[in-house]
């Protein structure tokens, strides 16, 4: 099956980059089909997409049967696929419930020590920094206020949602998370930023302060 069949069939994820790129080349040449130039083309560099981006278009196009309209091509193929990526990135990521925290913060479930996140937010709850102000022993985090809204002041956010971990798997609060969570509010209001949350992660799940109606 072509590869321009298999990508109707399957849709683009399911091809490989030599497969994708056949269906950038079109044709081969006589005695070279498509599938087996674009083969090529990856050996010429190393079977990496880096370097063929890298690549200028007159290296592309030295190569036997691809020429400079085949390279031009792959390279206008490669700068949408660059933007693309840049657009991502561009795209904030707005965190408007706990899961979305949670899954954000799933990697904290793995660590062996408590561990401190603060998450800067603006009034869209998007995403403007995140940072790990404190690691503390394997069943106490060290929470202060003061580190919590140093990053908050100085990413200039206006909310913070602040994440821990429970290393014993139970997320549910202890007496201590409690009261730390009713002074960073306090101090919050004090300094005008607000905490959206304070989550706190698992392996068994995880326990929103907010969802629970105790921010």
């Amino acid at each position: 099956m072509l590869p321009r069949e298999r990508m109707l069939k399957a849709g683009a994820g399911a091809l490989s980059n030599a497969e994708l790129l056949a269906v950038i080349l079109r044709t081969g040449i006589s005695g070279k089909g498509v599938l087996e130039l674009s083969e090529e083309i990856l050996e010429k560099f190393d079977h990496s997409l880096v370097r063929l981006f890298n690549a200028s278009i007159e290296e592309i196009a030295s190569i036997e049967g691809v020429g400079l309209v085949k390279a031009i091509t792959v390279k206008a193929a490669l700068e949408l696929g660059k933007r693309l990526h840049e657009e991502y990135e561009r795209i904030p990521e707005r965190l408007d419930s706990p899961e979305k925290v949670f899954l954000r913060c799933r990697d904290m479930i793995f660590l062996e020590r408590e561990t401190v996140r603060v998450i800067c937010l603006d009034n869209k709850l998007n995403v403007i920094v995140e940072e790990e102000i404190s690691v503390g022993t394997v069943n106490m985090s060290l929470i202060h206020p003061r580190d919590v809204y140093r990053v908050a002041v100085r990413s200039n956010a206006s909310g913070v949602i602040v994440v821990h971990n429970h290393t014993s798997g139970d997320p549910e609060p202890s007496g201590e998370d409690v009261k730390v969570t009713k002074v960073l509010r306090e101090a919050g209001e004090i300094l005008g930023i607000n905490l959206v949350d304070h989550v706190i992660v698992s392996k068994r799940g995880y326990y929103s302060f907010k969802r629970e109606g105790r921010i």
